[in-house]
Formats: C-alpha cells, sequence, structure tokens
C-alpha cells in the first residue's frame, strides 16, 4: 500500500499532539515520508530500513547517529493485511517513549486503515459516476455491456429505477456556489442514500439520485428528506423534480429526462414536482425547440427588445394572477387602468387576445418558451 503524503502529514501531526514527541514516519523503503521535524523528511532512515529488511519486530536506538539518518528513539512497523507497509519511529529516550510504542503503533494503523477505505470509496463513488453518465448520456452504449459493467459496481440495471434531480436555487445558484454545495451535500446525502441503495451523482451541477421504484409516497419521502438535508448542509433552497414512475434498463434515460423537465417546472414555485403532474409548462418542454422558437417569433418576434420585455412580463402577470387586473395592478405599483391599456397593447402587438381562451393559451405558450429558453 502507497501511503499518501497527505495522509502522512496528517498522521504524524495528530500522533505528535498526543504523545508530545517528534514522530517519523517511514515509507516501505525507510525514507521519511513525514516528520514532526521537517529538516528530516526524505532521509533514508537507516534503522527503519534495518528493521524492513531483517523483518523485525522493533529496532530501539540508543545513541543519535547523523551520519545514518538516525536519532535515538524506537521504531515499530505499521502492518497492513499482514505485511509491512510502512515503519513509524517515535524520537527521544527510549526507556521514556517504548511505552508509548505500542499504542502510537496500534493508532497509526487504524488510521491508516481508515484513510485507505475513504480512498476506495472515494474510487467506487467515481467510478460509480462515470458509469451514470455512461448510462445516461453515452451514444454507444452496449445494455448487455453496461449490465456487466452495472455488476461490478454493484448496480442493477435490470431494475425499475426512479429518478429525481435537485438544484439549488438563491444564494448558491452561481455555477462556483452550485458546485461547492453539491460537493458539500454529496459527502452529507451519500451515506443515507447508500443505506438505502440508492445511487448519486453531480450531473449538469445538479444532484441526481436513482433508486428503486417504491410507489410515489415512498420516492416523496426520500426525495424531501435529501432536499432537507442539502438545504441544512448549504444554507440555500433546494427545487426538485421526480420522474414519473420506475423504468429499467436503457431506459432510465426517459426518467432522467422527466425529472429535468420536472425540476426546471419546479423552478417557479419551489418544492418537489413529479413528471405526471401535468402542466403548461410540460407540455411547453415537449415541443421540439424548433417549433417553439418558430412560434414565438411569428407572434412577438415583429416586437422591439425592450417592447417585447414589457409584453411578456404582462402575460406572466395576467396568468399568474389568474387574469385579476387589480392584482396585476398591485404588483406592476400601476393603476388598474394602465394595466388594461398594456392588455390592450398586448392585443394590437401580437394580434392576439389574452382575454379568448385559444388566444390567450397560445400567448402564455409563447411566455413559456421565453422563460425556457432562458434557463437553458
Amino acid at each position: 500500500m502507497l501511503i499518501a503524503k497527505e495522509t502522512a502529514l496528517s498522521i504524524v501531526q495528530e500522533m505528535k499532539a498526543a504523545a508530545g514527541c517528534d514522530i517519523n514516519l517511514m515509507d516501505d523503503t525507510g525514507r521519511i515520508l513525514a516528520s514532526t521535524d521537517p529538516a528530516r523528511m526524505g532521509q533514508v532512515h537507516a534503522g527503519a530500513k534495518a528493521l524492513l529488511e531483517q523483518g523485525l519486530d522493533r529496532l530501539v536506538v540508543h545513541e543519535d547517529a547523523p551520519q545514518q539518518g538516525t536519532r535515538r528513539g524506537i521504531n515499530l512497523p505499521i502492518r497492513m493485511d499482514g505485511r509491512a507497509v510502512g515503519v513509524i519511529g517515535i524520537t527521544g529516550a527510549p526507556e521514556q517513549v517504548e511505552a508509548l510504542g505500542g499504542v502510537i503503533q496500534h493508532m497509526t494503523e487504524i488510521l491508516l486503515r481508515d484513510a485507505r477505505r475513504q480512498e476506495q470509496e472515494t474510487l467506487l463513488e467515481d467510478a460509480r459516476q462515470c458509469f451514470i453518465e455512461s448510462w445516461l448520456f453515452s451514444q454507444e452504449s452496449d445494455l448487455s455491456e453496461l449490465e456487466l459493467r452495472g455488476q461490478l459496481l454493484g448496480i442493477d440495471i435490470t431494475r425499475p429505477w426512479t429518478a429525481a434531480l435537485l438544484e439549488v436555487r438563491g444564494q448558491g445558484e452561481s455555477g462556483a456556489g452550485r458546485e461547492l454545495c453539491n460537493a458539500r451535500a454529496l459527502t452529507k446525502i451519500r451515506p443515507i442514500l447508500r443505506q438505502e441503495d440508492a445511487l448519486c451523482a453531480v450531473v449538469n451541477q445538479r444532484i441526481l439520485m436513482l433508486f428503486e421504484s417504491r410507489g410515489r409516497h415512498a420516492a416523496l419521502l426520500r426525495v424531501d428528506r435529501i432536499r432537507s438535508e442539502m438545504e441544512s448542509a448549504c444554507a440555500v433552497r433546494v427545487c426538485g423534480g421526480v420522474s414519473a414512475g420506475g423504468r429499467q434498463g436503457l431506459e432510465v434515460r426517459l426518467c432522467y429526462q422527466e425529472a429535468r423537465t420536472a425540476c426546471l417546472a419546479a423552478r417557479s414555485g419551489g418544492g418537489i414536482l413529479f413528471y405526471d403532474q401535468a402542466s403548461l409548462e410540460f407540455l411547453a418542454r415537449s415541443i421540439p425547440p424548433a417549433i417553439r422558437r418558430d412560434v414565438y417569433e411569428r407572434v412577438l418576434g415583429s416586437c422591439p427588445a425592450q417592447e417585447r420585455r414589457e409584453l411578456l412580463e404582462t402575460i406572466r402577470l395576467y396568468f399568474q394572477y389568474d387574469g385579476q387586473t387589480e392584482r396585476m395592478a398591485a404588483a406592476l405599483y400601476l393603476h388598474k387602468n394602465t394595466v388594461h391599456y398594456r392588455l390592450q397593447k398586448l392585443k394590437e402587438k401580437t394580434g392576439y387576445s389574452i382575454r379568448v381562451p385559444r388566444e390567450g393559451v397560445l400567448l402564455c405558450l409563447c411566455e413559456l418558451f421565453a422563460r425556457q429558453e432562458e434557463q437553458s
């Protein structure tokens, strides 16, 4: 086992704090990997080298020998999986430090095992992240190959999976803020999801979760719990979307698209939305982009940019307040007659009356198209 330099430095600092003595940690060649005495870093410790080559249980140095890179103290092997992977050395009078030797040796082995476990968990999570990206997005995915790769990582893609996406809103909404919040949230929620045999990854600055389908209520409880953990960890608002149902194999990609659509729709009102909570937002997102742009340009394309923004605001508020012009006026800090003028102007500029149901729906869709274009 290679001992990472950062891990070694952390261990010798912790051991010195506990023992009050200078501590050296040597690698499996006897070279000093970390030391509380910076001058000794990188030196070959003759005593540690001899201990490793001869398979000794301990080596006591009674006198300083600067020419050999040793000082008086005690040196003990660090064993992992039955073999010596390094040496821990405690500097000081042997009769004073020998009593600490066994404790420090044991503590060092525990810290190294914990560091290795964390490293293995990180590698496994990275491998699962890569697998999930291939599963959801690769254009060259072979189902049988994906199934085999999944089995090696403990992921059964033949089970029905539900997808959920959570997105940071508010003060952490910038790219850097989202990344920091997502990293912090993953650290907190991965142990929870691991207990539930669920998967998580960061996809396009959102937290993606995949879990076994157990019904709508169970899905909402899971996602809402994770959302609460994220909001607590990052002090931000979080919205999210959940796919309509569970799918298996490559059809999980449809679950992801449904969760993404629901997550984007949840931005306006917050909370958690399921894809099958049908709304105009969902319908608008199901229309191909080329058709959305064509309809938008036909209705509002001839208006100057500033005028177009005002018309879109009028449409949005009209539907937000269910056509109640008094509430619109209050939201805009305008007289209600001015609101009526803006509704008349909307008809003149577009040729459509927002008060006529068929025409109003078209104007509503155009406003949704504009908002979705900004979010994409």
